[in-house]
């Protein structure tokens, strides 16, 4: 089905989205590199040792992003590098992300900022990281040396990724560190000291800033009945809460999108279908599974373009404006890549037609990357990078992108 295409609201922000530890290489003082040295955590054996050496070439990154219309743009500031010892700020690092965000506002793009993207410092972790009581005071130092040293230089900030996938695949399943299993207790307790730290942080850069826009990124899955009996309801409604919930007190949980925040970032990609099944209490009789005759990423994803209206629409009695600071595709298939960002964001544009205030889009990713514990053979990027020359190339949906990007509109071809 086709539909003429309509213009999205003027000021829309137009990006992509990256980690630093994933793009800069050699960031050697975080848990994660630690982490890539154990044998048989990482895929292929591959190391971030170089990634994509975005620390020395951003400037040429950035010109890239340039070349695709882009007007923003999402990035981590590496606590590791800043605060590589408690209380010790290397002067050094922090004139480095005054010239990463001067370039970008120079090249015409406005920075949101996060600052805990999945990674930490050693000296953090040794400590009891996130799962520690005082963590998120821990935290704090930091946040306000970046608050005092770069916050004129930024208008939008995210202070914690994805909290929910970071806690489960740490304390969860085992794919992050610290690499342990089943530990529930400690998910809560990671997720309530994260949400701390959100709050003071939110807190403390609005005192300093008031203009500024602040809020986090919420990983939003997509929990889908297996059929409409009501155990399988059940099931659903309760793997969704367990998702989008974290800790504020005791025995009480409140949605991660009620966080105070000025805006709600929602990362999504992907959807499961649930059912109950008496036969696994070890997962709350909840059995999870991909959604039957839906496209299946390279990650294992099942992912449906038209669950991002769905998603956004969720949040408009929140009343706040939203940004999509994360989604998109792994697979070496490009074509499809042009067909999902078509499709996707013409949900986007469908979600806005309901009332829902979004603001901006950020694609993950810039460019192919060092995907965490899957290496480098995930490729979720707009540009290519050679393994081996490290040389970039725009692909053909980033020249979508750039196109879409320019005209602030889809194609008039773009699926419903």
């Amino acid at each position: 089905m086709t539909t003429a295409a309509g213009r999205f609201p003027d000021g829309f922000l137009w990006g992509t989205a990256s980690a630093a530890h994933q793009v800069e290489g050699d960031n050697r003082n975080s848990d994660w590199w630690e982490f890539e040295q154990q044998p048989g955590r990482i895929a292929n054996g591959d190391s971030s040792a170089i990634a994509c050496d975005h620390y020395h070439r951003y400037r040429e990154d950035f010109a890239l992003l340039r070349e695709m219309q882009q007007n923003a743009h999402r990035l981590s500031l590496e606590w590791s590098r800043i605060e590589p010892s408690p209380g010790e700020f290397d002067s050094r690092q922090i004139r480095h992300y005054r010239d990463v965000l001067g370039e970008l506002r120079e090249q015409g793009m406005q920075p949101m900022v996060t600052l805990h993207h999945f990674t930490s410092p050693l000296w953090f972790t040794r400590k009891g990281g996130w799962a520690a009581s005082g963590a998120a005071h821990a935290f704090m130092p930091f946040v306000h040396r970046v608050i005092d040293e770069l916050g004129d230089l930024i208008g939008l900030w995210c202070t914690i990724n994805e909290p929910n996938i970071y806690a489960a695949n740490g304390w969860v399943v085992g794919e992050f560190p610290p690499a342990l299993r089943g530990d529930l207790a400690g998910l809560y307790r990671v997720t309530s000291n994260m949400r701390r730290a959100h709050e003071l942080a939110y807190s403390a850069i609005k005192r300093r800033w008031p203009d500024a826009l602040v809020g986090l990124s919420h990983h939003k899955f997509l929990m889908l009945p297996a059929t409409e009996k009501r155990r399988d309801l059940w099931a659903t409604k309760t793997a969704q809460l367990a998702l989008d919930r974290w800790p504020v007190a005791p025995g009480r949980l409140s949605k991660v999108v009620e966080a105070s925040a000025d805006y709600v970032g929602i990362a999504h990609y992907w959807g499961q279908m649930c059912a109950f099944d008496p036969r696994l209490p070890q997962h709350q009789f909840i059995r999870r599974f991909n959604v039957p005759d839906t496209p299946v990423t390279d990650m294992g994803w099942t992912s449906d373009p038209t669950w991002m209206r769905v998603v956004l629409n969720e949040l408009k009695s929140l009343g706040k404006p939203v940004f999509v600071t994360e989604n998109g595709l792994a697979s070496n298939d490009d074509e499809w890549r042009q067909r999902y960002l078509k499709e996707i964001l013409s949900n986007v544009q469908l979600a806005i037609a309901d009332g829902v205030d979004v603001r901006g889009y950020f694609h993950w990713t810039t460019m192919d990357n060092f995907e965490w514990a899957r290496g480098y053979a995930m490729r979720f990027g707009l540009i290519d990078v050679d393994r081996k020359t490290l040389e970039r190339r725009i692909k053909p949906s980033g020249r979508l992108y750039a196109r879409i990007a320019q005209a602030n509109s889809l194609p008039l071809d773009s699926a419903q």
